[in-house]
């Protein structure tokens, strides 16, 4: 590989293959750092890209099929709530999920502006551990949802789980629990991405501001 230093000639500059605009060979040192801390913030996009997607897909997913509202509507309905509908399949309203994806899409920009640090070693692509991480931790927020539009749905059981942490007699509609999920599933899906971004704690490697300021406002 040809290099050209600072205040080389017009052929050796043509000749060479990389050319240097600074004094000295630390340029090829910084260009190395920098080029790693692209990557290592390419890995966190795509990580938390596919994580954030397949929570979001696979609970949706099983949730209209394997849970069914009406089953677990209570007959009669309490007083004051006689007009309320469950339907037959779970559903939200369309304007939730596209305040997710936006508030997603949001703090997924944030990730090109992380702080993060460049690997001593060359860097070198993983697929099948990328992915299997990123199944980890979308595969954690998709259960734990699924587990608790369950509770919320069986919360009309006096047996259940809810009742048994103390909301025997004071079941939800189909209009709290869809706020719940709501909830839910929007804030682990935002605070997935503060353990994307790190391959150990989240908190062992300060985020930038940027991404700080990106997560909070979405989760708040």
């Amino acid at each position: 590989v040809g290099v050209a230093v600072q205040g080389a000639t017009d052929a050796a500059r043509a000749a060479a293959d990389i050319v240097l605009t600074q004094p000295g060979l630390s340029t090829i040192v910084v260009g190395i750092v920098v080029a790693r801390m692209i990557f290592a913030r390419m890995k966190n996009f795509i990580m938390y890209r596919i994580s954030a997607t397949l929570q979001l897909l696979c609970f949706f997913f099983i949730s209209v099929f394997a849970l069914q509202p009406v089953k677990y509507m209570p007959t009669p309905l309490p007083a004051g709530w006689a007009d309320e509908t469950w339907p037959r399949f779970f559903r939200m309203p369309v304007i939730l999920l596209m305040l997710i994806t936006l508030l997603n899409d949001g703090t997924l920009i944030s990730v090109g502006y992380d702080l993060v640090t460049p690997n001593k070693r060359p860097e070198k692509w993983n697929l099948p551990m990328l992915f299997l991480l990123s199944g980890v931790l979308g595969g954690v927020a998709c259960v734990s949802s699924l587990v608790l539009l369950w509770v919320l749905l069986d919360s009309w059981n006096p047996h259940g789980i809810f009742a048994a942490f103390g909301g025997h007699g004071s079941g939800l509609m189909y209009g709290q629990i869809t706020t719940c999920i709501y909830l839910k599933v929007s804030i682990s899906d935002f605070l997935t991405l503060f353990s994307a971004r790190t391959r150990s704690f989240f908190f062992t490697t300060k985020p930038s501001l940027i991404l700080l300021c990106a997560g909070l406002t979405a989760t708040s």
